[in-house]
């Protein structure tokens, strides 16, 4: 197995003692560690016990009700796979205290999954015959195409019973107990029994060295290897090495040291492995004493330095050279901000202890507390929760380092459930409307944030007034109660989100005095905001500022006429051309590819009908406005204002233009009290503008690149002014404009697909339009006026 992890210069010592055992209550049939060497999970016949190397803390989970072989998951460095009995691969993962199973990850299909074996690029699985007696096979699955591979697979194995399987780049071996094994090549599934005889060998336990020679527990035998090019056995360890009986071996993830585990000695001894020969030293390294009632080990796991052990009779041994560091307790559980935290810990060892917060090894994280420690004896670390810490659970990392630099660890966890952050509420935050205030909450971010409190009183108050809490509604004479208004108001919100509240019903020239606390999920309330202030006064829109009281120009029959009359024309001026519609679809391809015509027609021109001087005319066109009244400028502001149109008409002798046009205008703004300051309320206009156009162009000459042009029309404004609370006023404006601007001619940069487009839709001439217009709209009568100066550019289409 390869485990992925930061090392420190200690990391792989060999281990000289058991420092801890636990119980997990049935025998232990395989040890898998991570890739990112947090974790290792336990195979066992009830389902798979998942320990965490940052606290020892275990978890059982039952991924499926059958579980057979489990492996590590190449795909996610903390995951692992677990075979099932329904013939599917589930994926574990333990992460963020919680143990996360995807049932079904891969799918074998319906025989029972009996053991797992992975590489770097596929899992293998060892699957029970549907054929009743028949021996096992073995199936294969891509991590990369992520498909049962079918190509030479499944593969038969050449015995029925199976101890265990294990993975190199190019073979799978399978042990079946005695002198026996099954090499499967991963490339072609073509399996081989493995030849020779081994005196005493009862093949057991395999392991996988330098990704790529075959380790087996041979018992009596000793340490065996299965030479996978030959199909034969060669002995690395035994009798002599001073080994009785091997039923499990490990290597570790540097191929730096094996474990042998002596069931007869109860014993774990280390060998060195010879980074020359990549083979292990005969003479053991070291020899590390087992539990008398510890049961024999049967499966070997290496993670961040400890040896971890498993028995056939349901303990788990950690094998190690570090100090063993025990957490007793840690109180209060729960702490907010300036709490004292008291850490009680034991080590095994003499040395210096840091409390790291936080920490994902022994090396980082923040340093909150530290000093030295007695073997043996209770040891106290107190740590205070300040403004560092997190929102929610804390990890306090113990690591205490012995004389020869060598550290343990444990963990203990602290949720820390601090009140909300205070609502910062300014001036600017609270606005006036006509009988109500608008208040904007700024949004705290506190992870566990439930909802805030919002506090709107006639009475002046101070946040000091209020240990918890806040102020009732108390209003002017007239107001109602504060159950009507909601006052105190709960507004739910999610952290980071801000919120707008408004309070209607209030007495306008009234002061009223606002503040707003925040609550978490846990009932905590933070820290009231400042008070603000405000007034409500009436408000007035563009209309009430102008005295206009809406209508239609002439009367409402006159405004639907006119208005029908401009689109009706618009239509007829559509329908005169079947060559409309081209035109139309036309405009996204001169939007991106600015066409122009191989020819232009020349003046003065000459035909034989009147439809030989008759063309037509299509403009999109955008406007920036600059009103002159002031009532509108007050409330919408004097800058922003813009409009787009579309025109359409017919064209004569390429000198002059008749054109409808059909525009759009909206702006938003803030209703203004009586001396003009803004209120909190948005006020909305909308108008349709409505023109007819009349324009003369200086269009003489083939191929003219600037045609210069001016124009008159008349105008018919259809607006409408709406603001909070759903009130509107609308209405019609009507009057003239005067033109003036240049068309230029495209048709010179790309006339071949110019040529291409007149052909396929009749388009003979593509513009780029730049004009300034004055208007002068509704002057004819008091109110509103909607006369200004604009300037355009648009996309125009001559056909």
């Amino acid at each position: 197995m390869v485990v992925l992890m930061a090392l420190v210069s200690s990391a792989w010592a060999s281990p000289e003692r058991v420092v801890h055992t636990r119980e997990v209550g049935s025998a232990v049939e395989d040890v898998v560690a991570s890739d990112d060497g947090q974790s290792i999970a336990l195979l066992r016949g009830e389902g798979v016990t998942l320990m965490r190397i940052s606290d020892w803390s275990f978890s059982d989970t039952q991924p499926c009700a059958e579980v057979g072989g489990i492996a590590r998951d190449p795909r996610t460095p903390s995951g692992f796979l677990v075979g099932c009995g329904d013939g599917s691969v589930a994926a574990l993962e333990w992460s963020e205290d919680r143990v996360s199973v995807a049932e079904r990850a891969i799918d074998f299909g319906d025989d029972a999954v009996l053991g797992l074996a992975v590489n770097d690029a596929t899992v293998f699985a060892l699957v029970e015959n549907p054929v009743p007696s028949g021996k096992p096979l073995v199936e294969a699955y891509s991590l990369e195409s992520g498909v049962v591979v079918s190509a030479g697979f499944p593969a038969f194995v050449w015995h029925q019973t199976v101890h265990d399987l294990a993975a190199s780049d190019q073979y799978v071996v399978v042990s079946h107990g005695g002198q026996n094994a099954t090499k499967i090549a991963v490339g072609t599934g073509v399996a081989t029994q493995a030849m020779g005889a081994i005196l005493d060998a009862e093949t057991s336990d395999v392991e996988v060295l330098n990704r790529r020679r075959f380790l087996v527990a041979g018992a009596q035998a000793g340490v065996l290897e299965f030479q996978a090019e030959f199909n034969g056995w060669t002995v690395l360890l035994d009798g002599s090495d001073g080994l009785s009986d091997v039923s499990a071996i490990g290597v570790d993830p540097e191929n730096t040291m094996l474990a042998v585990a002596d069931a007869f000695a109860n014993e774990v001894a280390v060998f060195t492995i010879d980074a020359a020969s990549a083979s292990p030293r005969s003479g053991r390294d070291r020899t590390v004493a087992m539990p008398t009632d510890g049961g024999d080990v049967r499966e070997f796991g290496w993670v961040d330095g400890y040896l971890i052990a498993g028995t056939d009779n349901g303990q788990v041994h950690v094998l190690s050279d570090r100090p063993w560091v025990e957490v007793i307790r840690a109180l209060p559980a729960s702490a907010v901000r300036g709490d004292e935290v008291t850490v009680t810990f034991q080590s095994d060892a003499s040395g210096e202890w840091r409390v790291r917060r936080n920490a994902s090894s022994n090396d980082d994280g923040v340093v909150v507390a530290q000093g030295t420690v007695e073997a043996g004896t209770t040891t106290t670390a107190v740590v205070v929760v300040d403004d560092d810490f997190m929102e929610g659970e804390n990890r306090l990392r113990i690591v205490v380092e012995d004389a020869d630099g060598r550290r343990g660890h444990d963990e203990a966890a602290v949720s820390v459930d601090n009140p909300p952050s205070r609502v910062r509420l300014t001036a600017a935050d609270i606005g006036f409307g006509d009988g109500r205030v608008i208040l904007d909450l700024n949004a705290v971010s506190d992870a566990d944030l439930s909802h805030y409190m919002v506090y709107v009183t006639a009475q002046p108050f101070e946040p000091g007034d209020f240990a918890s809490g806040g102020p009732e509604f108390e209003g002017a004479v007239g107001d109602p109660s504060g159950s009507q208004n909601n006052l105190p108001r709960r507004v739910a919100a999610d952290p980071g989100e801000n919120k707008t509240v408004t309070v209607r019903s209030l007495s306008n020239g009234t002061t009223y005095y606002a503040a707003v606390r925040a609550y978490d999920a846990a009932g905590q309330e933070g820290p009231m905001s400042n008070v603000v202030s405000e007034q409500p006064r009436e408000t007035f829109g563009a209309s009430d500022l102008a005295g206009d009281a809406g209508g239609f120009a002439c009367s409402t029959a006159s405004a639907r006429g006119t208005a029908v009359g401009v689109l009706a024309l618009c239509g007829l001026l559509v329908a005169r051309s079947r060559r409309a519609a081209p035109i139309a679809a036309a405009l996204a391809v001169t939007a991106v590819g600015a066409p122009a015509h191989a020819s232009d027609s020349e003046w003065p021109q000459s035909g034989t009908s009147i439809a030989d001087f008759v063309g037509g005319s299509f403009e999109a066109r955008y406007s920036s406005l600059e009103f002159s009244d002031e009532n509108l400028t007050q409330v919408f502001g004097s800058k922003g204002h813009n409009a787009l149109w579309l025109e359409m008409g017919p064209t004569f002798f390429e000198l002059v233009e008749l054109t409808g046009a059909l525009g759009y205008y909206a702006e938003t703004g803030s209703r203004v009290d009586a001396e003009g300051n803004r209120s909190a309320e948005d006020d909305t206009m909308l108008a349709i503008p409505l023109t007819v156009d009349a324009t003369f162009r200086l269009d003489v000459l083939p191929e003219q690149l600037i045609v210069p042009f001016v124009g008159i029309g008349y105008d018919y404004w259809l607006w409408q002014e709406s603001w909070t609370g759903g009130n509107k006023v609308q209405g019609s404006k009507t009057g003239t404009h005067t033109t003036m601007g240049a068309h230029l001619l495209l048709d010179l940069f790309q006339p071949r697909r110019a040529s291409r487009l007149e052909a396929s839709s009749g388009i003979t001439d593509t513009f780029i339009t730049i004009e300034y217009r004055s208007q002068v709209i509704g002057e004819e009568a008091d109110g509103l006026t909607f006369s200004a100066d604009a300037v355009s550019i648009g996309l125009k289409l001559d056909y």
